[in-house]
């Protein structure tokens, strides 16, 4: 594939992810930052822990979650309770799907039924995945494959990301695996390892 034949259509998840980043000015990946896009939306965050849960839901039924948000009924606001032991990366990633289930869903998981969870759980995966590995920044990504080979690994250490989120986010734009990036005979070209 050559530079120039990206696929350049998007998807709503996508849409609704720019309209998210429009709203601030980050000039690199690194500077995304899901607690200051919580907090500007007026979503709070919180340990998962019982001390921190509202008087409303049963501790002993989220308890074993890594994350749960509870939306409000109106607006795109509503809490974001996060396991205090998970690492970094894995935070960032989880609380990006759960900003994107109160931006995008007005409802409990605790009440919906198991295709209901796994479309929505679909929807916010694709809407976290456009959030944290915008195309804008991509871009740069491949004008560096231009000059050195570019594997998963760069692009999840550049994005702060694990790399199965960056294959599920490249497998949004290319449809197939995506491995690395490497030009051959002036073409920029995806590749799998075998």
């Amino acid at each position: 594939m050559q530079l120039s034949q990206l696929a350049t259509n998007t998807d709503d998840w996508e849409k609704r992810a720019e309209k998210v980043l429009s709203h601030f000015n980050y000039n690199s990946a690194d500077q995304i930052d899901m607690f200051d896009i919580c907090w500007r939306y007026g979503i709070s965050v919180k340990p998962l822990e019982e001390p921190f849960i509202s008087k409303d839901l049963d501790f002993n039924s989220i308890k074993h979650l890594k994350s749960f948000s509870v939306p409000k009924s109106t607006g795109r606001k509503g809490t974001i309770y996060l396991q205090p032991s998970l690492d970094a990366v894995e935070k960032k990633i989880i609380l990006a799907e759960e900003f994107c289930h109160i931006y995008s869903h007005y409802s409990s998981q605790l009440t919906a039924n198991k295709y209901m969870i796994a479309k929505q759980e679909n929807q916010a995966k694709r809407m976290a995945a456009y959030l944290l590995l915008p195309a804008k920044f991509l871009k740069d990504v491949y004008a560096t494959a231009i000059y050195e080979p570019v594997m998963i690994t760069d692009i999840a250490d550049h994005f702060l990301v694990t790399e199965d989120f960056v294959h599920f986010r490249l497998e949004l734009t290319f449809h197939h695996r995506v491995d690395g990036f490497v030009q051959l005979k002036e073409r920029l070209c995806s590749f799998e390892w075998i």
